[in-house]
């Protein structure tokens, strides 16, 4: 049986003494494959992310330069850290048999940290899909200022899962084996309050936002939360009697020589105007959203079976004695445990792929 260190749960009342540690750290049936897994992440994650950081970030790509092309910098950014930060952290305490050399409260932090990455990937992803972001100045910073209350808006929502990490994570030491793990410590009933937060807020509820953007784009409440969020659509009137002009052109009303990202019909009466898009950015949104609704979809799947064996397992061992070693012969809960590695990460590679694709291939 292949025990992830979220996964354990001790009741805080009970003694240490009386939760012995039933493996060596070299018998994890699988080990091994977690090694495998990791490292194979590790080295495709950091290939995909470090060739498409500079493109986007000194390019003059074909999404413009607005906020769209700010939030995928944002997105490749925080792939970046989810990678260092969760992946390589992983990839370690695999390395080292789950123990931990750390502080109770450093084994919190480390949680902490990679749970904000993963929900703050995800949520950028949300909106790169179903928001409407405009092009208004050509500054960087003043492109980050644009974007400010919704860079804001991520970072507290995205904290929601994550600070309970704080809380119940601690440290467990084996006098038999000499170390300490990283552990969950709490009771039964917060650590499934636990897991509902992380499902809903992490992962469920960015699976349907971007769900519904594909299957009705562009709706008033989409446009309306963009527009409070990032501010009113650019519109050139450089044309006759105020009509857009469509040759290259110095707008006095948009800075910068090229097109903007999303253009507001000036004859539109209504007050949400009607946006016209580039068809290489719909392709962009089209292909990241089918990704990520795969990916999520799968993470939800395998983490509630891991939840479902885990449960079976431990009703189980506690119903009746088991040796060590035909504990160690279950491998379905390892192969469960190696596939949650898997679904956790794989959207930090699919990322910034579609990115490059979009960027150099599609036509």
């Amino acid at each position: 049986m292949s025990l992830l260190p979220e996964e354990i749960v001790l009741d805080p009342d009970s003694a240490e003494s009386e939760y012995q540690m039933m493996y060596e750290p070299g018998e994890f049936s699988g080990e091994e494959q977690n090694l495998v897994l990791l490292s194979i992440l590790l080295v495709f994650a950091l290939l995909t992310n470090l060739a498409a950081f500079p493109i986007i970030l000194f390019r003059r790509t074909r999404f413009g330069n607005g906020q769209f092309a700010v939030l995928i910098l944002c997105l490749t950014v925080s792939d970046l850290l989810t990678i260092l930060v969760g992946i390589l952290g992983a990839l370690i305490l695999e390395a080292g048999g789950m123990s931990w050399v750390g502080s109770g409260s450093g084994c919190a932090v480390y949680y902490f940290i990679t749970s904000w990455l993963l929900g703050l990937s995800n949520y950028l992803i949300v909106c790169l899909v179903c928001m409407v972001l405009v092009k208004r100045s050509s500054g960087i910073l003043s492109r980050l200022q644009e974007c400010r209350l919704l860079l804001l808006s991520l970072f507290f929502l995205t904290l929601l899962p994550a600070i309970p990490e704080l809380g119940i994570r601690s440290t467990f030491s084996d006098p038999l084996l000499g170390s300490q793990f990283c552990i969950i410590s709490t009771q039964d009933g917060v650590y499934g309050m636990y897991v509902v937060l992380k499902f809903l807020v992490r992962h469920l509820l960015p699976l349907v936002l971007v769900f519904l953007c594909i299957i009705k784009p562009r709706t008033r409440i989409a446009k309306r939360v963009s527009l409070i969020l990032v501010g009113e659509p650019a519109a050139c009137e450089c044309g006759p009697s105020g009509t857009e002009l469509t040759r290259p052109h110095e707008c006095p009303k948009i800075s910068g020589r090229c097109r903007p990202d999303l253009l507001r019909d000036t004859e539109e009466k209504s007050s949400i105007p009607a946006l016209l898009e580039d068809p290489v950015r719909r392709r962009y949104k089209l292909v990241l959203a089918i990704s990520f609704i795969i990916s999520s979809a799968l993470y939800l799947l395998v983490d509630s079976m891991f939840h479902i064996q885990s449960a079976v397992t431990e009703s189980w061992v506690e119903s009746q004695p088991i040796a060590k070693a035909e504990l160690a012969d279950s491998k379905h809960e390892a192969n469960l445990a190696t596939a949650l590695h898997f679904f956790t990460f794989v959207q930090q590679i699919i990322s910034p792929v579609i990115f490059i694709y979009a960027e150099f291939f599609v036509k």
